[in-house]
């Protein structure tokens, strides 16, 4: 499972460093749960199924004035060291100028959909 979303961060990440306005990435459902999250926050202009390619998916970037809407993209659970938040713990962090991504026993949401839902879970990655 984590696999496939930290080699998904590296392709994004490669993706901006680059400038390109799209790339391609392996489908998997974890993958277009987290891609969910960041269209929803506003971080990718979107993505789709390829039709010929049943196994890929493609991410579009977002720039504003030329610039990555997403600027750090950095995974912070690991297996070596799982990072789990409490939904009063959630509250305390100051999020404003990141977003948090938090898989739960309900879905990935992120830290502001955490909140409305009174959910908590473990930390998947931070957008800035």
């Amino acid at each position: 499972m984590q696999h496939s979303i930290w080699k998904m961060y590296s392709t994004i990440r490669n993706g901006l460093l680059t400038r390109k306005k799209s790339v391609l990435q392996p489908h998997k459902a974890i993958c277009i749960d987290v891609l969910k999250v960041m269209y929803k926050e506003g971080y990718i202009n979107g993505f789709r199924k390829l039709s010929g390619q049943s196994d890929k998916i493609e991410i579009f970037f977002k720039y504003n004035n030329g610039n990555p809407a997403i600027t750090k993209l950095s995974a912070l659970s690991k297996p070596s060291c799982r990072l789990y938040v409490r939904v009063e713990s959630l509250w305390k962090l100051n999020t404003s100028l990141q977003t948090l991504i938090i898989s739960t026993p309900r879905g990935i949401f992120s830290d502001k959909e955490c909140r409305k839902l009174h959910l908590g879970g473990e930390i998947l990655c931070v957008l800035q």
